[in-house]
């Protein structure tokens, strides 16, 4: 587990009560942010260590404004550094979505479902827009898969994987474009009476409509009914009218199999660096979700070729 570093504990002693307080780590994510809650003796804290990477602090805090100008759910911002190392932030609690039973999957997707809609309201003027240069470089790191696993893939089938890159990308573009958190799942909503609160939202921009959906109704961890998806889906289309019944499943898979892509890639290149060894059995799942992908949007070469890492 990391130790906070002595000049976080210097700041938390600056800016706290002067209690003795305690400071333990959560859980390491795929990011270079590290996440701390400190205990005093009547309540608690996170702080948000972002030393490695204050351009991911000043949008955390930008994003932070944005949400609650609109009224969604997020933590409240208690303090931050001269330079923005540190962001002390409420305490949400550990019911953590990923980690905890939802007793009523109706209700939970129609609550963070209108979470949603609220962050689809947001003035976009202001906000990045994802390009398709970028959306390609994020499944960069793809086929370092297939050496990471120690399968071998012929020219071929290499050509059609790059090619598969490419469609995807460009079907997203064909997307109805909105405001995206682009990693919209239950590790990254937490409960707190009663109430759904959304972290990690610092990556906010415009983008494909269907990457946010596919992120919570196909996350790596979670299998759904497809009658409840579908019931949740068709509501949300009765709420928001730019979306069409016809072709929002297309948008969602798409979006589906391109996440898996990235975040495949993207843990690959941790994996090759001696990070996140506690996100292995998760690689397995992505796979799993990508070949679901795939065959849902009849890439079938490309799903075939995909079934040899599993």
């Amino acid at each position: 587990m990391i130790s906070p570093s002595p000049k976080l504990i210097d700041w938390a002693q600056s800016v706290l009560p002067p209690d003795n307080f305690q400071i333990y780590p959560l859980r390491k994510e795929a990011s270079s942010r590290d996440y701390f809650r400190v205990k005093l003796e009547t309540e608690t804290f996170i702080i948000m260590d972002s030393e490695n990477d204050i351009e991911s602090a000043t949008k955390f805090l930008y994003v932070n404004k944005l949400f609650k100008s609109a009224n969604v759910n997020c933590p409240t911002i208690h303090g931050f550094s001269d330079d923005l190392s540190y962001i002390l932030l409420e305490d949400l609690g550990e019911e953590v979505l990923d980690v905890c039973e939802i007793s009523n999957l109706d209700t939970f997707f129609k609550n963070i479902l209108l979470e949603l809609k609220k962050i689809y309201l947001l003035p976009t003027e202001t906000l990045p827009k994802i390009s398709n240069n970028e959306l390609l470089s994020q499944t960069e790191s793809f086929l370092n898969v297939f050496i990471y696993k120690d399968k071998k893939i012929d020219e071929k089938e290499r050509s059609n994987l790059q090619t598969m890159r490419r469609h995807l990308v460009h079907a997203l573009s064909l997307q109805p474009q909105v405001p995206s958190h682009s990693d919209f799942e239950r590790r990254n909503m937490i409960k707190k009476n009663d109430k759904i609160y959304l972290i990690d939202f610092q990556d906010l921009h415009v983008g494909p409509v269907g990457i946010d959906l596919a992120s919570l109704f196909y996350d790596h961890e979670n299998y759904y009914d497809e009658k409840i998806i579908q019931t949740s889906v068709d509501a949300f289309i009765q709420e928001n009218d730019f979306l069409e019944k016809e072709k929002i499943y297309n948008y969602i898979y798409t979006a589906l199999a391109h996440r898996c892509m990235r975040i495949i890639g993207t843990f690959i290149n941790y994996f090759n660096e001696g990070k996140l060894h506690n996100r292995k059995d998760d690689l397995e799942k992505f796979l799993k979700r990508l070949v679901f992908a795939l065959d849902m949007i009849n890439m079938n070469i490309e799903r075939d070729i995909i079934k040899k890492l599993i």
